[in-house]
Parts: C-alpha cells; structure tokens; sequence
C-alpha cells in the first residue's frame, strides 16, 4: 500500500510536469511583408530575444519558431535593407496565433527615386521620357568594385558601350545605341562639364563614391538638355548631406598595380550642410602581352569636391561646389616610361590635365507648389598631349547658367526657361596640332508641358531654340508619352531632334588629333532626329514570391551632315560633312527577376549603325551588332553576397571592312560585411580575353608606331580588393 502511494505521488507528479513542459512549448507564427508595396518576403529572420532560437520566413514570406517559453517575450525581426523591429507579445495567449508583421526599408531606401534629368523632379515610374537611374545601392556596390571611375558599372547597362581609344593610355569613350562617343551628353548635376579637352578621360575621373545615382536617358533628349543629347545623356548626381554625420574610407589594390584611396565625409547641422570627397589613383604601367608596350599607362591622380549647403527656409535650397582634379598619364615603349631610351626605343605618350571648376545652385519653392531653379557652373580645363614627334597643348574654358520656372496646376504643368553656355578653346605655346582655336556661344529658350493623369497618362510636349554665334539657329521640338495600360504593363513613344556644332577635338580625340591635316576649312553642324518605341511590364507573383520586370525598347536615330574623319596614306587624318549621314536603329531588351536574396538580370541589345555614304563598308565601325548579358546576385545572408556576371560581345565592323571575332567577358565578386566594414574579392574579365591574342594592337616602325583599332580588352585578368570603413 505504501509503494501504491509512492506510486501515485510519482505519477500525478510526472504529469504535472509535463503539463508546465507543454505549456512552455508556446509557437510564434507570422506573415513578414514590405510595409509599402506589401510584398511578401523571404528570408527574414526572427530571434527570440536573449536566446538562439530563431527562424526565417519562406518563399510565400511565412515564419514559426517553435518552444517559446510562457510569459512576456521580444522577437527582434532583421533582413538585408530593412530597418529591425521588435515586437513584444505575451505567451501564451499569442500561441499559434498568426501575426502580420509589415517591416519598412531603411531611411536610405525608403526615398523615392526622382529623376532630375527632365527638370520634372519626376518619379521614375510616371517620366514619359524614360530614366534609367543607378541608384545609392548600386554605387556603393560599385566603389568597392571599381573605386577609380564609373567605366565598368556604366558598361553594365544594356545599350551603353565603353569604347576604349587608346592601346596605351587607356583612354574611354561611352557610346549609346551604336553611335559615337560624341553624341551622348555628359551632366554632372544637370549641367554639361565633361567635353573637348575633358573627352576621353571624362568617365575615367568619376569616382563612384561621390555619386548618389546617375541617370540614363537612350535616344534624343536635347529640348531641355541642349542639343548635343543626339543618342542619349547621362547625368551625373552627387551626393547631398543627410540629417546624420557619414564618413566613408575606400582602400583598393588590384592585380594590375592599380592602388585607390578615397574618402568621403558629409554632415548637416540646422541650416548649413556639407559633403567633401578626396581621393586618389596611382597605376604603374604594365605590358601585359609582353610586346614591349603599355597595355595600362602609368597614371597618377588626384580630385577634391567640396560642397556647401544652405536652408535658409523649408522652401529654399542653396548648393556652392567646387572640383579640382589633377591627373597625369603616359603610355608607349615601356622602356621610355621606366627612363631607358635609346635609338630604338623612343615613343611615348604623356598626357597631363588639370581641371577646376565651381557650380551653384539655387531652388526655391512656392506655396502653390510653383518654383524657380537657378544653376551654374565655370570649368578651366588645362591638357597637354605630347610624344617623342610631336605635341598638343590647349586651354578651354566653359561657363554655363541657367534658369527655369515650373508652374504645376493639378494635372497640368508648364516648364519655361533658358541657359547660355561659353565654351572658348585656346592653343597653347609649342601645339603642333592642327586644332583651332574657337569661342562659341550659345543662347537657348525651352518650354515644356506635361499632362498627367496618375497612373493612367503623362504626356510632355516641348520645343527649344538655340542661337550659336557662329552656325546660327536652331529649332528642336520634342514630344513623349507614357500610358499606363493595365497596373503591370505600360508603353512609352518619343520622339525628337537635336543637333551638334562641328569641334575637332571631339570629333578626332587628342591622340588622332595630333596628326590630323583638316581637309575642310569649313563645317556645317550635324542635324539629328530619333526616337524610341517601348513597353514594360511589371508584376509581383504573390504565391511564388516572385517579381517579374520585363522591358523592350525599339530606337531608330538619323545624324544628317555627318562629320566623319578619314586615315590617309600619309597616316593622317582628315574629317569633313558627308551628304547621307548616318542612321542606328535596333531592339535593346532586358528581364529582371528577383526572388528573396537571388536577383538575375537578362539583357540582349541589336543595333544596326550604317553609314548611309559609304555602300562599300556600310557598317558603323566598333559597335557590336549583338551584346548579350547576365547578373546573378545572391545575398547570402546578412554577412555574404556573391555576383556573378557575364556578357557575350558580337562581331565588330573595323574601317578596313573586316570584322573582329566576337568574344565573352565574365566577372565575379563577393562582398563581406561586418558592423561598418565592407570587403570585397572581384575579378574581372576571368576568361582572360586580350585583343592581343588574335593580332598584334601595336604595328612598326616603333618609334612612330602604328596602332590597330581597338575591339576587345588589352588588359587582361584583373582581381582587385578592397576595404570600405562607413562610420
């Protein structure tokens, strides 16, 4: 009897405790979604505060965590670009219970992208005229990448081409929808500071690290821009201060000698605000082929920006800048850039630049939502080209203001304004080139309307006139249209002209330049006209968790009067007009799929560029008529991410006739973070692809060399890695 009731004592106490026990066994359940659109997403992780047990949400962006203890628990909610929250709730009344948990990108992410470009102060999503934006993410992305220029994220989109022009310095071209390099119009903060001596070092002095998005625009967008916008501009935005102080250090070294240090500090204290970005490059040369000349020149370089901010008011935004770049490069015979010349080896290239320049900005908005924008901007470049035969040597100045008012009335809004811009070209002591000096002016009136129906409609009409002091007038009218046929699909038309006064430099490139023999005392502007037809369909598969981009763009552009230049036997160049011009036309494509952490981007771009003068050799030279591309990222999880990319380059046209082999380029990175330290292992061109592989770039007699046009890479491998420190 007495075991009997040790018995019984044993029992109702096992049971006892296994009921605290499965008491204890509490589950959290929830649906974790983007705040804004409502996405479901995957891969959140949720941790039961002061413990390890934790889970992450699924494909349709459910979570469990199981054995919760009873009692008042704090679940701290993380994932990759979104702010954390912690959440309190009481077990068990909450066992089992599902919870729909909404979590907010962070203040970084959260702002709208605008586009500047169209003087609309736009969302993206409702521009008529179409915006491609490479925002903060992708910038600070590329800095660890490739910390000394923009050349290589720039290359990333579809229907954008980098054109190197010089087998030994290294100089770069952008070229859009198979047209040269001289048609697209370079902006920094909307107003034109990269041209004649600037050109073909333009991309390379753009630090990625200064940039708070760049925007694209393929096809004509000379009414409100100027008329150079013939194939595209792309604008260049740096950054402004944010409520909180930021300091950023870059640290890069690659495989080629290539060492970069830059830094950028911003802060913003009641009224006044500041940003400041200094860095600098130092390349040793390298013969990568081994024939006995620079693949990658020697270079040295230095840029400061400092910038001022004033808030005088809500409605009243005052921006001061200054830039100073100094940059040296010299390529040829790698015996002459290591100080061993002799009667053999002789040539070279040394080019210096020196760059300063000083912009303002002044916005003011009024109550009524009307307002009034005023920029400027002064820029003194100071470059010098010289070799072992021959020199050239230049002063340009370039001044360029302008003022617009916007006047929005519900789904009316009117834009009128004009701007002036100098550009005046001086040769220096000792140029033995055959470029002329030149001072230009030109005045321009622009107005704008837009018509805006939200997500239904946007409809923008504008005309611009332009006198130039030396070629005269000029008319450019424009229209877009962007309709919204369903939520996900849309289409966008438009259509334009624009023009281009002749400049030798830009249209020859110093390094041509130094040998060119004029044919033409006198040039007539070049005259454009193009648009783009285009549909985007967009769509969130809720089950799947799954978004879905998809994008085709049509583009025809006809340059009439075209300016071409011509070797001849002597080994000189002459440029002149031509009748027929030149017309590109073709289908740029791309899809963007993200799924959690994995996102891929397809993209395939056809282009047709013909010389409508030429029946023998029709085809523009050195733009591939097909290029085929792929980005896989993966965010790992909130410590590791992994890139990989790959591009198919088609064949080429050269000016002999003969076309080039086509060729793929693959790169790979991986990122490491950890609290403010980023690291970063990337390789570029894995494959190893080289020109010089298939033919020698460099021809004799080596001491005047002649060099092939450049189709493919000359440098080779590169790994590169860097250390960024944000505080």
């Amino acid at each position: 009897m007495k075991f009997y009731k040790w018995k019984m004592l044993f029992l109702i106490g096992f049971f006892f405790i296994c009921n605290l026990t499965l008491s204890a066994q509490n589950t959290f359940r929830a649906l974790i979604t983007d705040s804004t659109s409502g996405e479901k997403l995957v891969g959140v992780v949720a941790v039961v505060k002061g413990t390890n047990n934790s889970a992450a949400t699924d494909s349709l962006g459910n979570i469990e965590i199981k054995n919760i203890a009873d009692g008042t628990q704090i679940i701290d909610i993380s994932y990759i670009g979104y702010a954390k929250r912690s959440i309190v709730l009481s077990f068990p009344q909450m066992n089992g219970k599902v919870q729909t948990i909404r979590i907010k990108e962070e203040e970084a992410e959260l702002e709208e992208v605008l586009v500047t470009s169209n003087r609309t102060n736009s969302r993206i999503e409702e521009a008529p005229l179409k915006v491609e934006v490479l925002g903060l993410e992708e910038l600070h992305e590329e800095s660890s990448i490739k910390p000394g220029n923009i050349a290589s994220i720039l290359g990333d989109v579809s229907g954008v081409q980098i054109q190197q022009t010089s087998a030994v310095s290294g100089n770069s071209v952008v070229r859009m929808q198979g047209l040269d390099g001289r048609y697209t119009l370079l902006l920094r903060d909307g107003m034109p500071s990269y041209s004649g001596l600037s050109g073909g070092l333009s991309i390379l002095q753009i630090p990625p690290l200064d940039l708070k998005q760049i925007e694209i625009i393929k096809g004509p967008a000379s009414t409100i821009n100027g008329g150079g916008a013939i194939s595209g501009l792309i604008n260049f935005i740096t950054k402004e201060p944010t409520d909180s102080t930021e300091a950023t250090f870059l640290l890069n070294q690659s495989s080629l000698l290539e060492t970069n240090l830059n830094a950028y500090v911003s802060g913003k204290k009641d009224k006044i605000g500041y940003t400041v970005f200094a860095g600098g490059t130092n390349q040793i040369a390298r013969d990568v082929n081994h024939d006995g000349f620079s693949d990658v020149p020697k270079s040295f370089s230095v840029m400061v920006h400092p910038q001022l901010f004033f808030y005088p008011n809500k409605a009243t935004h005052i921006r001061i800048g200054f830039i100073g770049n100094y940059e040296s490069r010299m390529g040829g015979d790698m015996n002459v850039i290591r100080g061993q010349s002799d009667s053999t080896h002789q040539y070279f290239e040394k080019s210096i630049l020196t760059n300063y320049g000083i912009d303002i900005v002044l916005n003011h908005d009024f109550k009524d939502r009307q307002g009034i924008y005023f920029r400027g901007s002064g820029n003194y470049f100071n470059r010098s080209l010289n070799t072992n035969y021959a020199a050239q040597a230049g002063q340009q100045g370039t001044g360029y203001t302008e003022l617009y008012y916007q006047i929005p009335k519900g789904r009316h809004s009117v834009i009128v304004g004009g701007n002036y811009l100098v550009d005046i070209f001086r040769r220096s002591l000792g140029d033995t080139s055959s470029f002329r000096n030149y001072d230009y002016h030109t005045g321009g009136l622009f107005a704008q309307y837009s018509y805006n129906v939200e997500n239904k409609l946007n409809l923008q009409v504008g005309i611009r006139g332009d006198y130039h002091n030396k070629y005269g007038f000029f008319v450019l009218p424009s229209a877009a249209l962007l309709v919204h046929a369903t939520k996900e699909f849309s289409i966008r038309v438009n259509g334009g002209s624009g023009y281009k006064v002749p400049n030798f430099i830009e249209i020859l490139g110093l390094e041509e330049g130094i040998n060119s023999i004029p044919a033409s005392t006198y040039l007539i502007p070049e005259h454009s006209y193009g648009g783009t037809v285009e549909w985007n369909y967009k769509k969130f598969f809720d089950k799947y968790g799954l978004s879905v981009f998809v994008n085709q763009t049509f583009f025809y552009t006809w340059v009439q009067h075209a300016v071409i230049s011509t070797l001849d036997s002597s080994g000189n160049y002459t440029i002149a007009n031509v009748n027929n011009g030149a017309t590109s036309f073709g289908v740029d494509n791309y899809i963007r799929i993200k799924k959690g952490p994995v996102e891929v981007y397809l993209g395939y771009t056809f282009v047709y560029p013909r010389k409508d003068y030429n029946k023998t050799q029709p085809f523009l030279t050195l733009t591939p008529l097909h290029r085929a591309a792929t980005v896989i990222s993966y965010d790992i999880n909130k410590h590791w991410k992994a890139g990989l990319e790959g591009s198919l380059v088609g064949k080429q046209y050269l000016d002999d006739g003969s076309r080039t082999k086509p060729y793929f380029f693959m790169a790979a990175s991986i990122h490491y973070t950890v609290k403010k330290v980023t690291l970063v292992l990337n390789g570029e061109n894995l494959l190893d692809v080289r020109q010089t592989r298939y033919a020698p770039v460099v021809y004799p007699p080596y001491n005047r060399p002649r060099f092939a046009q450049l189709w493919a890479p000359v440098d080779g491998v590169v790994i590169n890695f860097s250390v960024l420190v944000k505080i």
